[in-house]
């Protein structure tokens, strides 16, 4: 009983340090989402250092190196050394990476292999800081992994507007003094932010249970209805929590206090396991999956990740132990001997898989283990084909921009342009640009550094809505979360069916709004996917593992961008006059994507319905 008081004490502490935890990480995250920021200064850092639109699709992506395959190694470092030294690594990189981008565009070097390099330096230094403050508000509220990782990557997403707004208006035309503004605030802010982001082991201690335990008795993993390997963890915490909340070995050694003949405390309360004692059957399903709901995993059969379905699978074991033991007592004599209520007691601590605990795997083994496993592939191509889309379109807007701006506007040429514009987009274009006439550059730099606004806003509120939205679907419903990213998909086709028959350049924040959101939706919804289906002990490895997968679609996609958006711009002034012309085949690709992976989500939805 002490230490069940000690415990609830433990975690009453815990909560103002998880929520200070919680806070400080939306202001990390609003320093560290710059790679999103790209395509606010991205065509100005071009045309100042002599380069092509190829040439910046391959920036762009080296940015999405540091920040996917620099994922992998950022997510040991953040598993391995705590997501404190890991931001405090982020800060740096950052500094150094904005810092050097900056020179080059002072000095106006015409070098990419050097933009690359600090582009990708910069692109790590985000991407692990990030997944630091992920890992904490996961493993901080493991009861609420969806909203709590809600916080972070919905304000991730969000700090391309705050910066976008800033650039707009106190660094309008001047880019270069804008990237070395960046070098200075989100190096500090994550500095900063450092200090306060940690995660309290009343509950990491919980989660190291749920990963460290092995299966349960094999009787009940031959069952129909058994757990699989990845959610035998989470059975074993079910089961020791129904007693205490702590794991029934460290509630063995905190009864007895060494002392042989205080096991019985535990024994009374569980009571050993007779020979012949065997679990209930699991309940009968229904043979006919026609006309229910369930078939497409929506209602009672959720997916084994689902910790609902574990909890009622394993209640029969806990009333059958207790039941069996019941039974067993009134046959025996009354008193029992020390020795053999200690051979019960290991009897019953066996036969629960919690006696023995196996060596932690190396980083290397998780991530071999997970590259074998074909669950984790499915996922791995979903995130990777989803999210490369929707980075395509952030780091290429301000391209889509200036062919939307300029065109039909004959090369040389020094008429004004009129955008055509809706009253409300013209005056807030006029705000942003600081009164600038209608076809001049600082209007053309104010409408990209509204649709990175838009972008931005667009994909926090998705972040912040999934996260809610898949807790509350899951634990209520118990829909699978998959349903949020199937219906994503639809949204992301719509967008890309406006972007490639737009013409007008107000009109572009249609498809902004679309594909931002669904791009945030995509990232609200699948770190809780995710760490369903693996567990959060390697959450950040196994994150980082799967933020690779968008650099292969990304690098695809904005290659083909680039060929075409080049092979129809002019030679003279480097502007594309032609409108939807200068991209088109890049999206009708990325279209075509989206219905490819509609019909793969919707077969992992069916493949999941079962219990």
């Amino acid at each position: 009983m002490s230490n069940l008081v000690n415990a609830n004490n433990s975690r009453a502490n815990h909560i103002y340090g998880r929520s200070v935890a919680l806070v400080v990480s939306i202001f990390v995250c609003l320093a560290a989402g710059t790679p999103y920021l790209y395509g606010v200064y991205g065509p100005q850092l071009i045309k100042q250092c002599g380069l092509t639109a190829t040439d910046s699709a391959t920036i762009s992506l080296c940015t999405n190196i540091g920040a996917g395959f620099g994922g992998l190694p950022g997510g040991v470092i953040i598993d391995r050394f705590g997501p404190q030294l890991a931001i405090l690594f982020g800060s740096v990189f950052i500094t150094v990476g904005y810092f050097g981008v900056y020179r080059i565009y002072q000095a106006a070097l015409s070098s990419l292999p050097l933009i690359c390099i600090f582009m990708c330096i910069m692109g790590f230094g985000s991407i692990t800081s990030y997944f630091a403050t992920l890992k904490a508000a996961q493993a901080n509220f493991p009861k609420h992994r969806g909203s709590a990782g809600a916080v972070p990557v919905s304000c991730y997403g969000l700090s391309a507007t705050l910066l976008s707004i800033i650039a707009a208006s106190y660094f309008n035309g001047n880019s270069g003094g804008f990237i070395g503004f960046l070098s200075i605030y989100c190096g500090g802010f994550t500095f900063i932010g450092s200090w306060f982001v940690h995660i309290y082991l009343d509950e990491e201690d919980a989660d190291k249970s749920l990963q460290h335990s092995p299966s349960i008795s094999s009787q009940f993993l031959n069952n129909e209805n058994a757990i699989d390997s990845t959610n035998d963890e989470e059975a074993v915490l079910l089961l020791s929590r129904d007693n205490s909340g702590s794991n029934l070995k460290d509630m063995v050694t905190n009864n007895t206090g060494g002392n042989p003949g205080g096991a019985s405390s535990v024994t009374d309360t569980l009571g050993p396991v007779p020979d012949n004692t065997v679990p209930p059957p699991p309940p009968e399903r229904s043979n006919s999956l026609h006309g229910s709901f369930s078939f497409w995993g929506i209602g009672s059969r959720t997916p084994r990740s689902s910790a609902a379905s574990i909890s009622s699978s394993q209640a029969p074991l806990i009333n059958s132990l207790r039941d069996s033991y019941e039974n067993s007592q009134s046959s025996r004599a009354p008193a029992m001997s020390k020795q053999q209520s200690l051979a019960s007691l290991n009897s019953t601590s066996t036969a629960l898989g919690v006696s023995k605990r196996p060596t932690p795997k190396s980083s290397l083994q998780i991530v071999v283990e997970l590259l074998k496993n074909k669950n984790f592939i499915v996922h791995y191509s979903i995130v990777s084909v989803l999210s490369g889309i929707g980075q395509m379109y952030i780091y290429t807007v301000g391209f889509i921009v200036i062919a939307q701006y300029y065109y039909g506007k004959e090369p040389g040429s020094n008429e004004s342009i009129d955008t055509d514009s809706h009253q409300i987009i013209r005056r807030l274009l006029q705000k942003m640009s600081g009164g600038a006439p209608p076809g001049s550059d600082k209007m053309a730099a104010a409408l990209q550094a509204l649709q990175v606004s838009v972008i931005s806003i667009s994909s926090f509120s998705g972040r912040l809505i999934a996260g809610v939205l898949s807790d509350f679907i899951h634990k209520r419903y118990h829909i699978q979360r998959l349903w949020i990213v199937l219906v994503t998909i639809i949204f992301f086709s719509g967008g890309q069916l406006l972007i490639m028959n737009l013409q007008r350049a107000d009109l572009i924040i249609i498809p902004s709004i679309i594909v931002g959101a669904s791009y945030g939706l995509i990232f609200g919804t699948y770190p809780a996917v995710i760490a369903d289906e693996f567990g959060t002990k390697t959450f950040s490895t196994t994150w980082g593992l799967i933020c690779t997968g968008p650099l292969i679609t990304l690098f695809i996609l904005n290659k083909y961008f680039g060929m075409i958006y080049d092979h129809n711009t002019d030679p003279g002034t480097g502007i594309c006059y032609k409108g939807n012309d200068c991209y088109r085949g890049a999206f009708e690709l990325s279209f075509g994507l989206c219905l490819l992976f509609f019909a793969v989500t919707l077969c992992v939805i069916y493949v999941k319905r079962k219990p």
